[in-house]
C-alpha cells in the first residue's frame, strides 16, 4: 500500500490562488449580468417616459427649442430659422441681428432659454423637481406663443453639456444671414372668449285667480223620507 502523499504548502497555495481567481471571474460575470439587466430596465423605463412625455406634449403642442412640432427637428435652415426666431419672441429677446449666423442665433437663443427663471421649481407636468432650477428650457405653443415649463437648466447645461455639445447644426447654419430676406413671423392666435349663452325669454306668469265671494253662514235641516211625497199631492 502506497503512502498518501500530502500537498505541498508551494501546491495548496497555487490552488488557493486559482479558486480565488475563479470566484473573483464568477463575480465580474455576476455584476456584469446584473448590470446588463438594469440598464436594459432603465432603458425600457425611459422609453415609456419619453413615450408618455411625448404624448403629452402632442396634445399640448409643446414644442423644445428647434422642433417644428413636438417630437420632430428643424431640417432645413428656413425651418430652423423660423422656430429660433418664435422662441426668441417668446423669450422677449431681439430677433436675428446683422451679420448674425443661425448657429450664433441659435446660440444666443439658447442662453436665454435654459435661462428662463419664470417657472422655476416647476417640471412640464406643473410639478416640482428636487432642484431649484427646474421649470427652464419652456416648451413654447407655435400657435398661440405661449410658454410652459420645461426640463430645467440643470438638464440641458449638466446632462447635455450644453449648446456646443447637444446641438446639431444644420449644413450651412454658419453663413451669416441677410436681415432683408427674412420673412415676417407669423400671427399668433389670441384664444377667442367664448360668447355668453343667449338668455331664454321670460316665461308670462299666469295671473291670480280672483277671489270668489263665500257664504257667511250655511243652514242644514231635516227633511222626512217621505216629504216628497206630499210635495207633489201623492
Amino acid at each position: 500500500m502506497e503512502p498518501i502523499q500530502h500537498p505541498t504548502p508551494e501546491l495548496l497555495a497555487k490552488r488557493k490562488a486559482n479558486l480565488q481567481r475563479k470566484q473573483r471571474q464568477r463575480a465580474r460575470e455576476k455584476a456584469r449580468c446584473h448590470q446588463a439587466m438594469v440598464d436594459h430596465l432603465e432603458s425600457l423605463k425611459a422609453e415609456r417616459m419619453n413615450a408618455q412625455s411625448l404624448a403629452r406634449r402632442v396634445t399640448r403642442g409643446q414644442c423644445m427649442l428647434g422642433e417644428v412640432a413636438p417630437g420632430a427637428d428643424a431640417r432645413t435652415i428656413e425651418e430652423a430659422l423660423e422656430v429660433a426666431r418664435e422662441m426668441a419672441r417668446a423669450l422677449n429677446i431681439s430677433d436675428l441681428r446683422e451679420s448674425e449666423s443661425l448657429y450664433d442665433f441659435e446660440r444666443r437663443v439658447f442662453d436665454s432659454w435654459v435661462n428662463y427663471d419664470r417657472f422655476v421649481g416647476r417640471n412640464d407636468a406643473g410639478g416640482h423637481f428636487p432642484f431649484a432650477v427646474g421649470g427652464g428650457a419652456p416648451y413654447l405653443n407655435r400657435e398661440s406663443g405661449e410658454l410652459s415649463p420645461g426640463h430645467g437648466k440643470q438638464y440641458w447645461v449638466e446632462h447635455c453639456r450644453g449648446f456646443d455639445e447637444c446641438w446639431k447644426a444644420l449644413a450651412g447654419a454658419k453663413e451669416k444671414i441677410d436681415l432683408a430676406s427674412l420673412p415676417k413671423l407669423k400671427k399668433l392666435k389670441i384664444a377667442q372668449e367664448s360668447k355668453p349663452a343667449p338668455k331664454a325669454a321670460p316665461v308670462a306668469t299666469p295671473p291670480a285667480p280672483m277671489p270668489q265671494p263665500q257664504p257667511e253662514a250655511i243652514n242644514f235641516s231635516w227633511v222626512a223620507a217621505n216629504a216628497q211625497r206630499y210635495l207633489h199631492g201623492d
